[in-house]
């Protein structure tokens, strides 16, 4: 059994191992069993939010290429990550562990790509529903644009930061240089909690904006009401990753290293990373997954709405629009304005196109 902490003394004429602890494997095993089903999850809400955008017509926007490049970086950073999360206690060589060194730290900026691609794709989702006329929602979009700001200018700043740390910059990973002039480890852990603050503002601002504008203020049934706050409430699951992480980096103590278990904790980091964005792709994706859900719960005889409630939600939905819904919802002046009033919120349908109800006897307006 190998102890954690510190590499035991090794006799002179021997190599450097560096040991992998019980505690480390342990935590890699967790990881894989975490993110395994979480990548599976969000791949499924992934392919249900591009289906309902390609069928019956081409409607992929701006937001969707970026959810799309989001979650291919957060694969590649999970891939990454995979040379460190180690499954059993192990002795690796000195080259071993400074490649696995070196792949978790490119990560970093893999890291930083996939959130700013998937914090500006919700971000430009919500501008689109948000209607700039509406009372209710146009003090939400400075919010939104403040948010796209301030994750560029995180992205921009970490960049800089991750590739002049070191001089040489093979150092940040090889420790053999005694020449290298690199930051102090301290600027490494205000920089990371700093970074992990931004994370967790943006991820609440994000989750709560369409709950708090809108979905709160539509006369929705209650089980209904329920299942989309649910579903647009999910990104604080990603807050809660976040936050999660700065709590593990938060124990490091760089005076006394010594007394740590770093590749446990190196371990325990990779899971916290990795199951924030796949949480944060599954939250961005899943109002697609509310017609499916609907449509299963229908067969088992639960309603989560009627077609007279759609209706009222549709004067609803034109008012916190900018709209008016006076007129008669059954004759062609009020039901054209209702018909022409623009999408408040994402839709299963997306982007606001007609649907046919269950009845199948009329059109309306998809409703969140």
């Amino acid at each position: 059994m190998v102890n954690s902490g510190s590499p035991p003394p090794f006799p002179n004429d021997e190599p450097l191992m560096i040991p992998v602890s019980d505690r480390a494997a342990y935590l890699a095993r967790v990881h894989y069993g975490v993110m395994g089903p979480l990548l599976m999850v969000a791949l499924i809400a992934f392919s249900c939010r591009f289906y309902v955008r390609v069928r019956p017509v081409w409607r992929v926007g701006w937001d969707d290429w970026l959810i799309a490049l989001g979650f291919l970086w957060s694969i590649a950073d999970f891939a990454m990550l995979s040379f460190e999360t180690l499954p059993t206690p192990r002795l690796l060589s000195l080259e071993t562990a400074t490649e696995a060194v070196k792949l978790a730290y490119l990560a970093i900026p893999v890291w930083v790509i996939a959130m700013t691609c998937i914090k500006i794709s919700v971000s430009l989702t919500l501008l689109e529903r948000f209607h700039p006329v509406s009372y209710t929602t146009r003090w939400w979009r400075p919010l939104l644009f403040v948010i796209i700001a301030v994750q560029l200018l995180f992205f921009a700043a970490n960049m800089v930061y991750n590739f002049s740390k070191c001089r040489p910059l093979v150092s940040a990973w090889d420790f053999s240089n005694p020449s290298a002039i690199c930051y102090p480890e301290r600027t490494d852990f205000i920089f990371s909690i700093t970074g992990s603050v931004i994370n967790v503002m943006t991820d609440v601002a994000l989750s709560l904006s369409p709950l708090l504008a809108v979905l709160l203020r539509l006369p929705r049934p209650p089980l209904e009401r329920l299942l989309v706050c649910c579903l647009t409430g999910i990104g604080l699951l990603a807050s809660s990753a976040s936050l999660a992480k700065a709590v593990v980096v938060a124990q490091w103590d760089p005076e006394k290293p010594q007394e740590l278990d770093l590749w446990a904790m190196a371990v325990s980091i990779a899971t916290w990373t990795v199951a924030e964005q796949f949480i944060a792709v599954f939250g961005a994706c899943s109002p697609s997954l509310k017609r499916p859900i609907e449509r299963m719960l229908g067969r088992y005889g639960i309603q989560l709405s009627s077609s007279k409630t759609q209706v009222r939600d549709i004067a609803q939905i034109e008012n916190l629009g900018g709209g008016s819904s006076s007129g008669d919802l059954n004759g062609e002046p009020g039901w054209d304005r209702i018909r022409r009033a623009p999408p408040v919120m994402f839709t299963p349908t997306e982007r606001g196109d007609s649907a046919e109800d269950e009845s199948g006897a009329e059109k309306t307006v998809s409703g969140v």
